[in-house]
């Protein structure tokens, strides 16, 4: 399964009217993943957390910059990276040379 088909079952998305959208939120999840690991390619260990990166970004839509909303009675707050996804990033071998700080632990 592609990375595109991962998606849209996760999205709960049957149609192609936003393909450009979806590809463009997968190429800037994988610029995050390849960024934190210091790597050229997503590995295909890690294509999941890239999917999973583009589709909170995607429900995230219209919230940018906020920390937190509140809409009749509902409150929705916008953490940042869930845990499990982050665990799975710190777990993957970095490419020699790449050093991990606080900063990084921070994203």
């Amino acid at each position: 399964m592609t990375p595109l088909e991962r998606f849209k079952l996760l999205a709960g998305i049957t149609d192609d009217t936003q393909d450009g959208l979806i590809s463009a939120l997968l190429s800037d999840a994988a610029d995050s993943v390849c960024d934190y690991i210091g790597r050229e390619e997503v590995p295909e260990r890690l294509v999941s957390v890239q999917v999973q990166l583009a589709v909170i970004a995607y429900n995230k839509r219209g919230a940018e910059g906020e920390s937190s909303r509140s809409e009749g009675g509902i409150s929705q707050s916008f953490d940042g990276l869930p845990p499990e996804l982050m665990a799975r990033l710190k777990n993957y071998p970095r490419k020699a040379g790449v050093l991990y700080t606080a900063d990084t632990e921070q994203a």
